[in-house]
């Protein structure tokens, strides 16, 4: 009886360990670089949960008529058996063609982290229910919100946040174009003990 008591009890604390495991993660942006040649600016979006996914690959085409919007590139995706877009696969074949792309880019420089502001242009706040007990309700805010420099500002950009703040986290000067790339923080992710996410943002001319 002792022994089944033993397995009974282990079996609900190892159910109970799992049950509240950490499985999620935040979201962080790795800027690559500038490839000259084709105007392309590149970057990473990592995927910090034990999902293991390979990170999303976007650019930028800054001689475009949309030069701020973001371009994802999906033929590094391509699973050579089902010839379908996957991102769980095995990642050695994604780094080799990554890796091709990174030797055709040049860093960016880090620019004055004091020159780009964060403006909100709008804010709404939602009570929706936590993740741990349905019963029970958190704030969610959608904010609607630029960067601006005196000279540069981007387009509108959205962010849902489970807390208020949205700060810049990195700065960089595009070689040879009047334009800035800028990365953001907030805390997006309200799973667990929370997770941050990160977006890019890139800043234009004013028109």
């Amino acid at each position: 009886m002792k022994f089944l008591k033993h397995i009974t009890t282990t079996t609900i604390l190892t159910t109970s360990l799992h049950c509240y495991a950490t499985v999620g993660g935040g979201q962080t942006i790795e800027v690559l670089g500038y490839e000259a040649k084709q105007q392309k600016l590149y970057l990473l979006r990592h995927y910090e949960d034990e999902r293991g996914r390979l990170p999303r690959l976007y650019y930028y085409q800054l001689n475009s008529k949309t030069p701020d919007k973001l371009i994802e590139v999906q033929s590094l995706y391509i699973n050579p058996k089902t010839h379908q877009i996957d991102y769980d696969q095995d990642a050695i074949q994604f780094e080799k063609d990554l890796n091709k792309i990174k030797k055709r880019l040049t860093p960016l420089l880090i620019g004055n982290a004091n020159t780009a502001k964060i403006q909100v242009v709008q804010s709404q706040t939602h009570y929706v229910p936590a993740w741990h007990d349905q019963s029970q309700k958190i704030p969610q805010y959608k904010t609607i919100y630029k960067v601006t420099t005196a000279s540069l500002k981007s387009k509108n950009q959205q962010a849902i946040q489970y807390a208020k703040t949205i700060k810049i986290t990195q700065n960089y000067v595009v070689p040879n174009q009047n334009k800035l790339l800028i990365v953001v923080k907030y805390f997006g992710i309200p799973e667990e003990t929370g997770y941050d996410v990160e977006d890019a943002v890139l800043l234009l001319p004013i028109q």
